[in-house]
């Protein structure tokens, strides 16, 4: 329906086109919603209009803005009679004041270097000049050679002929480094003129005015090349305290229009799902040699079947957005969750958002997180402890799925990806080492031994684990560990002694929670025994 009455449209403004000119409306982009993929722009403009119906015709949009998307609305009671699009090939987009400095500054230094060619051309010729006429003359009628005229012609040739020479040189050195900077500066410009050298759209709008007056519009559309991804900032200032949490958003767009002074609002929803409800069709059963994606033999379209939707639904339920073209988001395609609730966030100040591709970051909010800190260690992987920070109720502070930096007392230690869809009750962010908390694991000589038993072999070990805390306040540690677990009958393994220890027997996993008072030093120990065929042998 909307591709015929956009034919129609741009079939009255042809028809009309030859007897009227349309009267051109320029207009500014006043606010813009992002999506995760996409952007809804709303230009906002005004023009003074007589009575009766009249063409318009909005110029400079972006070229690949969706015609479907296309709204338009007017005051003063004038009526909206019909709304078409169409690409521009000839008005390109607007250069942005930085690109025409640069091109200014380029001509400049063109300048430059074509009048240091042409003085090196006057120095190259006055060279030949004097080196061709450097034969010595004779004085008066007498015919004598004076020795005066062969020293001051000498001096006249070093002293020239040197002038020259330097004068070159400096003119060669200038134009290597004229010739660096224009060559940076064409690949610059360059770069820029790709992106703008490119059509713009144009909405063709035919009104209906009752009486003259300056009309006000409003114009929104679709665009593609643009969207949003959340991003964190969690500082942690001291053990004591809040995590520090800053909820920030990179925003690009690569429209060909800049975005300058703008309200931006930011949301998750999904632009692309279709608005038509849902509708069941019959459901056949046939004989199938294997099932597809659909419960259909090879792959052909039908209805998920009862035994088959449990399984396909862990597959079907994120719709894929569109790819974007932009050089910082290639191949970042995002899947949206169907049953996220949507968010919006209105960003607080206007912005400007150039069209370039890239990322620039915004402030959503600011707010603190209440948090449990803790060091954790398993030395037998790694004999160093890392501070955690332990954080309750997350699902509650409504965040989206994206990438944190994280910071320790203003030092940057590393980045997390949170998602919120995947943490369980409690979420933990790692704040990276402490070299303040040695920890030492060695076994215990005394308790390390082989002995056979029968037509068995029985292998006793010991570990110690050792932590001191050097610190001037006291720590809450974890500590893990593991003895070995049996995938055989014939071996056995049994834990023997673990000093206060919680053991998982699926896992053989040891886990230690101990407070650690300032300048003191904790011990662990733990003993296991296995059991095994003689003759054979184990990965221990």
């Amino acid at each position: 329906m909307n591709k015929i009455v956009i034919g129609l449209s741009l079939l009255l403004y042809a028809n009309l086109a030859a007897a009227q000119d349309p009267i051109e409306v320029s207009s500014t982009v006043k606010s813009v919603t992002v999506y995760p993929r996409g952007a809804q722009i709303e230009r906002f403009s005004s023009k003074s209009l007589s009575t009766g119906r009249q063409f318009l015709v909005f110029p400079g949009l972006a070229s690949e803005l969706d015609a479907s998307s296309i709204s338009v609305s007017a005051s003063d009671g004038i009526s909206v009679m019909s709304v078409a699009s169409q690409v521009n090939y000839l008005k390109l987009g607007k250069r942005p004041k930085n690109v025409q400095l640069l091109d200014d500054s380029l001509k400049a230094y063109e300048f430059d270097h074509k009048f240091n060619q042409n003085m090196l051309a006057v120095y190259t010729e006055e060279k030949a000049m004097i080196l061709a006429n450097k034969s010595v003359g004779w004085s008066g009628q007498s015919g004598d050679f004076l020795i005066e005229d062969l020293e001051d012609l000498s001096d006249f040739y070093r002293d020239r002929l040197a002038d020259i020479m330097l004068k070159v040189m400096q003119l060669e050195q200038k134009q290597t480094r004229l010739n660096l900077q224009i060559n940076r500066m064409r690949k610059q410009l360059n770069e820029h003129n790709a992106k703008l050298n490119r059509s713009t759209g144009e909405v063709l709008v035919e009104v209906n005015v009752p009486k003259t007056s300056t009309a006000k519009f409003t114009l929104s559309y679709m665009v593609r090349s643009a969207g949003w991804v959340p991003s964190y900032n969690v500082n942690v200032t001291d053990v004591d305290k809040p995590l520090k949490f800053a909820y920030n958003a990179k925003v690009y767009q690569n429209t060909g229009i800049d975005w300058n002074q703008v309200d931006i609002t930011l949301t998750n929803a999904n632009p692309n799902l279709s608005g038509n409800k849902p509708e069941i069709h019959p459901w056949r059963l046939y004989f199938v040699e294997g099932f597809g994606a659909y419960g259909g033999s090879g792959g052909s379209a039908g209805v998920l079947s009862n035994k088959m939707e449990s399984m396909e639904m862990d597959g079907a339920t994120k719709t894929r957005a569109f790819a974007v073209a932009a050089d910082d988001m290639s191949g970042a395609d995002l899947e949206y969750p169907v049953n996220d609730a949507v968010t919006r966030f209105k960003i607080k100040s206007t912005q400007n958002i150039p069209s370039n591709g890239k990322r620039q970051g915004l402030n959503i909010d600011e707010f603190e997180i209440p948090a449990k800190y803790e060091y954790y260690c398993a030395p037998k992987v790694d004999p160093t402890a890392f501070l955690i920070a332990r954080v309750s109720d997350f699902e509650k502070y409504d965040l989206l799925p994206g990438e944190a930096n994280l910071f320790f007392t203003n030092t940057y230690v590393g980045k997390v990806y949170i998602n919120p869809n995947s943490i369980a009750d409690t979420f933990d962010l790692s704040l990276g080492r402490d070299q303040s908390i040695i920890v030492k694991r060695e076994k215990i000589t005394e308790f390390c031994e082989t002995k056979k038993i029968g037509n068995s072999t029985k292998e006793n070990l010991g570990i110690e684990i050792s932590v001191r805390n050097t610190k001037g306040t006291k720590i809450h540690l974890i500590i893990e560990d593991q003895i070995p677990i049996s995938s055989n009958k014939e071996i056995e393994v049994n834990l023997d002694g673990a000093s206060t220890a919680k053991h998982t027997e699926s896992t053989g996993k040891l886990r230690w929670s101990k407070n650690i008072m300032a300048g003191s030093t904790e011990v662990m120990t733990f003993r296991y025994s296995i059991k095994y065929p003689s003759g054979r042998k184990i990965n221990l």
